[in-house]
């Protein structure tokens, strides 16, 4: 338990210091276009970036189990991305971006191939999990665990999202327990697919997911109570037609909040972890 509370704080921490860079960083007019662009891209459809920027460009208001659900959701539906999908997107990132690299003693030319193959790579285990469903309660694993989590440090929203709000939800976690989030039905599949995919990386978890959740967490027994919602089809374009009209042009000011508002998803999912 204290090697579970040890990996969150430095996540937790972690995560807090890349929201803050991001909201204090001032992107380059080219890599504000490339991001603006991921609207009305055809490679990047499959991704349904829509669903995030509706949220962020919106009032601001709405709690972010409810945004992911819609965005998850689309994901599952339109069918998967393809390999050359998601060489373009990081692709057209990367090099919209390369002065925002540079910066950071990075060229383009030196990782590109590299963020590609990891993200085509990673991509299908990421969707295949985002994608899984309790068929108990008939809701999106992803939205359970974030409504759980709801339960435990109150309702999620932007405003969670700053780094003081971040360390009270994470202080709230530890003092309430997190084996009713972190050892359900739909946190064993997902970690039995993560280590089918990934072995050697998510074997590295196991003794802290056994001393926190137990033995059976490990068993290898898939949860009968869980399902596939992923559409086993490649994405098309022509399907989700309607979403790409959106909006073709979006401030950086919008995805200052988007960005924040994954970097804090992945926070709530590193509670997990």
């Amino acid at each position: 338990m204290l090697g579970h509370m040890r990996i969150t704080f430095v996540l937790t921490a972690a995560a807090t210091f890349v929201i803050s860079s991001v909201q204090s960083f001032t992107l380059s007019q080219e890599c504000q276009s490339s991001l603006e662009g991921l609207l009305t891209s055809p490679d990047a459809a499959c991704l349904n970036p829509s669903a995030i920027l509706s949220f962020v460009v919106g009032s601001n208001s709405g709690s972010i189990p409810s945004t992911v659900n819609t965005w998850l959701t689309g994901i599952c539906s339109s069918g998967s991305c393809t390999n050359q999908s998601i060489s373009n997107v990081v692709t057209n990132l990367t090099s919209g971006c390369s002065s925002e690299l540079s910066s950071l003693g990075i060229t383009t030319s030196s990782i590109q191939s590299e963020v590609i193959s990891i993200a085509q790579e990673v991509y299908p285990t990421v969707r295949e999990i985002a994608c899984l469903k309790d068929d108990t309660s008939n809701q999106l694993c992803a939205l359970e665990t974030l409504n759980n989590l709801q339960s435990v440090v109150g309702q999620l929203n932007v405003t969670d999202l700053s780094v003081l709000n971040l360390f009270a939800d994470a202080e709230t976690l530890f003092a309430n327990g997190v084996q009713n989030i972190a050892c359900t039905d739909c946190m064993k599949e997902s970690f039995s697919i993560a280590k089918a995919n990934f072995p050697s990386i998510v074997s590295q978890a196991e003794p802290d997911a056994q001393a926190l959740c137990g033995a059976s967490f490990l068993d290898g027994n898939l949860p009968s109570t869980v399902s596939q919602s992923a559409n086993d089809a490649v994405f098309s374009s022509t399907s989700s037609s309607s979403n790409s009209n959106a909006g073709s042009r979006v401030s950086y000011a919008a995805f200052v909040p988007a960005v924040t508002l994954l970097g804090g998803i992945f926070v709530a999912f590193a509670f997990l972890g």
